[in-house]
């Protein structure tokens, strides 16, 4: 999820030239008895290969071993890869390219990532990522990128050294953070939680050793799942059916009814967990993982016998490297245990649960791209119908649900699904996790019932603006969601009343931005992030997503008129509803909503960047909290 190009078809690869001709890449396996491949890389590569059903999914765990053996996916450990696992060179290339944590060229012995999403911009991301660069120098020893967001809003601005979350952080820490001289109390793994007495699933979440398989069951862990094996399959499904339980990953479809689309009787079928979490301003599941790994295994296990499912997958984000070792660990603890495995607990369900690490792309968020990534393809969106419920992963029927709404399963078989739907709303029930972060003095996770006043959110829990400022936008469930103004802090939060507002509750993340920001600095921010995670496979999103960066720099250069917003307007309407998923709409809609609500204060700035830029060329406009190394600075007054 870098600021970095993807290499698009028939690009070239940096440090390759010479070792592979892109234009004509190899066509056949090499020989596997004449490649000399280390023994400790063959190792990893067919430990990762005995995971999947098809070897095919090995290819990003194997490219990750690779590039941690050689230090970058070189040719030669391309071709190593390649022999063992009987690919060619030429389909681990394309995988290669696609995904940002995946490089083909000589890294430094240090990688910083600076986070410089709308989360983290809003708090002085641009400004650290400058004073970054500059303590980095041109040794040539460590990398400073600008990165998408990093799933860690709550500690903004932050960064990742490698892969050691840090934050929040000022200027003049950069040349310590640079120098591998992290300051302990600022590392995420230390943090608290901001609601650690949530009802559910964040009570005593900071409990010391929660992550750990004694301390989960001291607390009644696995009690929910022994409960549900004593159950018929479909009671169990009732009971998740009757508690409402929308999904919590954005799209807010119901959990139950999802199930139960999927064909009953012995065949392959299987259960993904998006554990994919990169929605900007986003962080819940992330919290989650890292506190309480079982209880997200024990709803996994429980929902796998509802639908009489044997075969598990999570697919966490790859960013997420301490989170996916806690998981590692728990695995082998619930495993050991009896909890997965062959005819758990001694009952008739069995289960394998294999978790998978991504390697930093958006789009693998989307459930067809991820089920794609899965299969260890470029992570590009499928044509729907069919859906996954009927031909997903490996073209089985495939369940696919988000973390939050896995770790709830355990609670609603406990509680009963009618105790549950006494929770929250009508149509929305339950208790939700929202994340918080952008210009507030509390950002973090919050637990609430679905229902409560989005005022009592912002303000109440997460403290409102700093310095007395006021709300002047939010996005109420993360970055793809339409923005939504101060006129509109009383409103419940729940999926119903949001999407009446002309909005969506989504992931369940609301970003605050006050007065000290302008519109046109926080919608660049926003269509540039689209436009670089666009997979380029449908034209609305492709080509929609580029013009729409275009002219929001246009607007910011002096050349616009208000023509162009009418212009920008059409283009997003256009986007909506005409893309293969639902990036370019993740983008079209926010947009739209600036437009349409703000369009005072663009055609305000389109007048006065055409004042500056006629007065003294555009050498004289300022750029302010919108650096990018590669596109260039966004000239804002």
């Amino acid at each position: 999820m870098s600021a970095v190009p993807r290499f698009g078809h028939g690009s070239r690869v940096p440090g390759w030239d010479e070792a592979v001709d892109l234009d004509k890449p190899p066509a056949t396996v090499p020989d596997p008895a004449t490649t000399e491949v280390p023994a400790e890389l063959r190792q990893a590569i067919e430990k990762a290969m005995a995971k999947y059903p098809d070897r095919h999914s090995a290819a990003i765990p194997a490219l990750h071993a690779a590039q941690d053996y050689h230090g970058y996916c070189s040719p030669e450990a391309i071709e190593q890869v390649a022999a063992v696992m009987t690919l060619t060179p030429a389909y681990l290339i394309s995988v290669a390219t696609f995904y940002d944590m995946l490089v083909t060229e000589p890294k430094p012995r240090r990688d910083v990532f600076v986070c410089t999403n709308i989360s983290c911009s809003l708090r002085g991301a641009d400004e650290l990522y400058e004073a970054m660069i500059a303590a980095a120098g041109d040794s040539g020893e460590v990398s400073v990128r600008s990165f998408e967001c990093l799933g860690a809003c709550d500690i903004a601005p932050m960064v990742s050294v490698d892969a050691e979350y840090v934050g929040p952080l000022e200027p003049e820490e950069a040349d310590r953070i640079v120098a591998g001289d992290l300051p302990a109390e600022k590392l995420l793994r230390n943090r608290k939680c901001a609601d650690p007495d949530g009802r559910l699933l964040f009570k005593d979440i900071d409990e010391q050793g929660l992550n750990t398989l004694e301390v989960y069951e001291r607390r009644g862990g696995y009690e929910s799942l022994k409960k549900a094996l004593a159950m018929p399959r479909d009671e169990v499904l009732s009971n998740i059916n009757d508690s409402g339980l929308r999904g919590r990953g954005g799209a807010g479809f119901r959990m139950g009814q999802k199930a139960s689309f999927l064909p009953h009787g012995h065949m392959a079928k299987y259960l993904v967990c998006n554990a994919d979490e990169s929605e900007p301003g986003t962080f819940k599941d992330r919290e989650l993982m890292q506190k309480s790994p079982h209880m997200l295994i024990e709803g996994i296990v429980i929902a796998a016998w509802a639908v009489e499912i044997e075969q598990a997958f999570i697919y966490i984000r790859g960013e997420y490297d301490l989170q996916a070792d806690i998981l590692e660990q728990a695995l082998a603890e619930a495993k050991n245990a009896g909890y997965l495995g062959e005819r758990i607990l001694g009952s008739e369900h069995s289960l394998k649960l294999v978790l998978h690490r991504g390697a930093g792309a958006y789009i693998c968020g989307e459930e067809t791209g991820l089920l794609d990534s899965l299969e260890g393809k470029r992570g590009n969106p499928r044509l729907k119908p069919p859906f996954p419920a009927i031909e997903g992963l490996y073209d089985g029927p495939t369940l696919i649900n988000n973390v939050e709404t896995l770790c709830t399963v355990p609670a609603i078989i406990q509680m009963g699904g009618s105790e549950y739907a006494n929770l929250g709303t009508k149509t929305s029930t339950g208790t939700k996790l929202v994340s918080v972060s952008g210009d507030v003095q509390r950002p973090g996770n919050y637990e609430v019932e679905l229902g409560t006043s989005s005022r009592e959110i912002i303000y109440g829990l997460a403290g409102g603006p700093p310095d007395g400022r006021e709300v002047k936008f939010w996005f109420p469930g993360g970055s793809s969601a339409p923005v939504l103004t101060k006129h509109d802090l009383d409103l419940a939060y729940d999926f119903d009343t949001l999407a009446k507002a002309g909005s969506m509750l989504g992931s369940g993340a609301i970003i605050v931005v006050d007065e000290s920001h302008t519109v046109l600095e926080v919608a660049y921010k926003l269509a540039k992030f689209y436009a670089h995670e666009s997979c380029g496979k449908c034209v609305p999103c492709r080509e929609g997503t580029n013009w729409t960066v275009k002219m929001l720099q246009r607007i910011a250069s002096g050349e616009a008129t208000p023509m162009d917003l009418d212009i920008m307007a059409s283009v997003q309407t256009e986007i909506i509803g005409n893309c293969l998923c639902v990036l370019g709409d993740a983008m079209a809609m926010p947009i739209g909503s600036m437009i349409e609500k703000f369009r005072g204060e663009l055609e305000a700035e389109i007048e006065a960047a055409r004042e500056r830029a006629g007065a003294g060329g555009l050498e004289h406009v300022v750029p302010v909290g919108v650096a990018d190394e590669h596109a260039g600075p966004l000239p804002i007054h």
